[in-house]
């Protein structure tokens, strides 16, 4: 129990206590959806107190079991009568629940967000997680929701930058404020090397390949046609046995088959191996020697990039986004032209003829890019501070 000499002391102690609702449409497994579960975590081991409000997502029971109190609400629809009716359901949390301040993580419940901070007189923060692209007056009206905030974060400066080249609308506050990851988890000294031996004899990897990693979705714009045509070229010019990866989500069976015909049609079946989503991605990473980003479209952030150099892996990834962030170029990875394949397969022959990816002088710089700038504690304390700025304390 804590004790106070005054009320005044009291009253300081409740004005430093914060209550922060959380609203995003699903809790699945994005980025978005992982720092809402990392940010609540943080706020509730902190002595402060975090509601999240979501429509559903595979990640719910994380949520629950860490403690985070969730709510079940219609808050992906982009239903105008929805959006509406939310405004009310927001309210009676926003009561019941004590909250202080807003954080909306996507634009569909951003404008429900919008009016109940406006009708309860609570601070409203959103989250910029993405360029969110726009081709017409309506779509980018619909965009600056997330700007009329008390206070907006930016994921990285390629998207303060776009946020600040865009729009003519500014929040009070605009910061950026990176995407953490736990180093706990993506730490090369806590993998289960029995594990990962398993791992090789359940997809069938060759011991003395070189294993080259692309995880995230199978759709359009994260490169896999890309990097199938760079591997072809690789494969002509080493005489070195190479082994694909694709990690992630694996729902678009029509992408999926034209990929699969691809690679039949370069003779390179045995190469590339699906494996589908896995919720152990620290051990894919361990077994992996190259990781690969190819993405047609900026990255927001890159997780990725992030993820593979805390495990002490060589990144190759597209030059733009945030991946010209996050990779110290030719140092702990190197950058190439977005959607040329040809200098995509030069930078993997480079990589392997120079032996980055088994430079202990390479993996240790690598995870120290990542202690000293993209940690899960930098990214939540300063979220916490974020909204004491904007509170006012």
């Amino acid at each position: 129990m804590i004790y106070y000499e005054s009320f005044n002391d009291y009253k300081c102690y409740m004005q430093s206590k914060i209550s922060v609702l959380q609203v995003i449409p699903q809790l699945d497994v994005s980025g978005a959806s992982q720092g809402c579960i990392d940010v609540a975590n943080y706020l509730i081991n902190n002595n402060h107190s975090c509601v999240v409000m979501t429509h559903a997502g595979k990640r719910l029971e994380d949520a629950r079991n860490k403690g985070i109190e969730v709510i079940i609400s219609p808050v992906h629809s982009k239903n105008p009568i929805t959006i509406f009716s939310n405004i009310f359901r927001l309210l009676r949390v926003i009561k019941e629940k004590e909250i202080n301040i807003i954080h909306v993580r996507s634009r569909a419940p951003a404008w429900s967000c919008f009016f109940a901070s406006k009708f309860s007189g609570k601070k409203f923060v959103s989250t910029f997680h993405g360029t969110y692209n726009f081709n017409n007056f309506v779509k980018k009206f619909y965009n600056s929701i997330m700007l009329r905030a008390d206070g907006t974060i930016a994921i990285s400066k390629f998207i303060e930058n776009q946020i600040k080249q865009k729009y003519s609308i500014r929040p009070n506050y605009l910061k950026v404020i990176y995407r953490g990851i736990d180093t706990n988890i993506f730490n090369s000294d806590n993998v289960n090397l029995h594990r990962i031996k398993q791992l090789k004899k359940q997809y069938c990897l060759e011991p003395d390949s070189i294993k080259i990693l692309l995880p995230g979705r199978i759709t359009g714009w994260k490169g896999h046609s890309i990097l199938i045509q760079a591997i072809a070229e690789v494969i002509k010019n080493l005489q070195t046995k190479i082994e694909v990866l694709f990690v992630g989500p694996d729902d678009n069976i029509g992408l999926i088959k034209r990929l699969k015909d691809q690679i039949l049609d370069l003779n390179m079946a045995s190469t590339f191996h699906f494996l589908g989503s896995s919720n152990e991605m620290e051990n894919i990473y361990a077994l992996s020697d190259i990781v690969i980003s190819s993405s047609t479209d900026p990255e927001a952030f890159g997780r990725i990039s992030i993820e593979s150099q805390a495990m002490g892996k060589f990144v190759i990834a597209s030059n733009h986004g945030g991946s010209k962030e996050t990779i110290i170029n030719d140092k702990t990875g190197y950058l190439y032209p977005p959607t040329d394949y040809k200098e995509l397969s030069k930078m993997i022959i480079k990589a392997i003829t120079e032996n980055k990816y088994t430079s202990d002088e390479v993996s240790e710089l690598s995870k120290n890019n990542v202690r000293e700038n993209y940690s899960l504690e930098q990214m939540c304390e300063e979220t916490l501070k974020f909204y004491k700025i904007v509170l006012g304390f």
